[in-house]
């Protein structure tokens, strides 16, 4: 009878408290709501990350995880550009397939140019619009170093580590190299290069260049590459190859950190960048360890018509210690000869 008694003492108890405990499972489900749509909705999109490992038939399209697509339909567009390790550009297709999206067209070639292998990790973190940073992790559970090397195409890598470490190593003045596309820290600099061009307040999209050129071959990439080192001068000048961050979005060049240590000037200021005579006023921008050019930089691309793989070789023409703007000769070599003017595309 007693044990009867502290059941049924027990069991009131619980009666009492049931109420309680559905207030309190009610308040934590409105609190996970909450914390879910602050997360989503009002945290920066830089603290927006996931993960994919290479699994399958990785080579040929990667699954972008459902929550993610549910939470960022209305902010993807029909296209993803990748930004690697190395800090260059890769764009890729984004394609429905039932209820998932992949990424296929483009996708491929950053496989193939990271050599990714099966059990790598990747981890995605969004950057703005359709942009995204990404890191690769080995089966070590460390970062690849190769990763922070890799060219597009891959086809010119070899030559071009051989060339910086030869410059490197020899630590001279008088510089014929290809630019380090080194990670850039584009949020202040991109906004200030783009103000030239005007954007969509609402959805704060920019204009960008569509190139109309017939598609390349290897054969015209490799021709652009061969006439640009083969130019001669006794000025100090670097050789840079043009990505699509540098002649149609972004718009933001960075300069060999070996040429601008020993040739440019250390501070922010304006310089100018001369096609036989005419000249273009563009911003020189130092920020931490890089140098870039910004705004001025779009309106040189569209006049010249510069696209991808072509090759433009920056010349010292004032020593830079006269009360003269700095001056740098450009010279351009097309991978395609015959020009097509660049399409300037506006937001909607």
């Amino acid at each position: 009878m007693r044990d009867l008694r502290v059941d049924k003492r027990l069991h009131q108890s619980c009666l009492l408290l049931l109420p309680l405990l559905v207030e309190m499972a009610n308040v934590c489900a409105k609190c996970k709501t909450w914390r879910k749509n602050q997360y989503w909705n009002v945290f920066p999109h830089n603290k927006h990350h996931f993960f994919k490992v290479m699994l399958g038939d990785f080579r040929n399209y990667l699954r972008i995880p459902r929550k993610f697509k549910d939470e960022y339909t209305e902010k993807l567009s029909k296209e993803m550009t990748l930004r690697g390790p190395s800090g260059n550009y890769w764009t890729a297709a984004l394609a429905q397939r039932g209820e998932d999206i992949q990424l296929q067209d483009g996708w491929r070639d950053f496989v193939k140019d990271h050599s990714l292998e099966e059990g790598n990790f990747l981890v995605f973190q969004h950057v703005k619009d359709s942009l995204f940073d990404v890191l690769i992790f080995d089966k070590t559970g460390c970062e690849r170093e190769d990763s922070h090397f890799v060219e597009q195409d891959g086809d010119l890598c070899h030559e071009n580590c051989c060339t910086m470490f030869k410059n490197t190593n020899q630590q001279t003045n008088n510089t014929s190299l290809l630019s380090e596309d080194e990670d850039e820290d584009e949020d202040e600099d991109e906004e200030e290069s783009q103000q030239e061009l005007g954007t969509n307040s609402k959805t704060r999209q920019w204009k960008y260049y569509e190139s109309n050129r017939r598609p390349i071959t290897k054969k015209d990439k490799e021709r652009a590459f061969h006439l640009a080192s083969k130019h001669s001068t006794t000025r100090p000048s670097c050789m840079i190859k043009m990505r699509p961050s540098h002649v149609h979005h972004l718009f933001i060049l960075t300069i060999n950190r070996d040429f601008a240590d020993h040739c440019l000037s250390k501070e922010s200021q304006d310089i100018l960048l001369r096609v036989d005579s005419k000249i273009w006023k563009v911003a020189l921008k130092h920020r931490n360890v890089q140098c870039t050019l910004n705004k001025g930089w779009a309106q040189f691309v569209l006049e010249n018509n510069l696209e991808t793989e072509d090759y433009c070789v920056l010349e010292l023409a004032d020593t830079g210690e006269s009360q003269q703007t700095l001056t740098l000769d450009v010279y351009i070599f097309r991978a395609v000869k015959e020009i097509v003017p660049l399409k300037v595309v506006l937001p909607s």
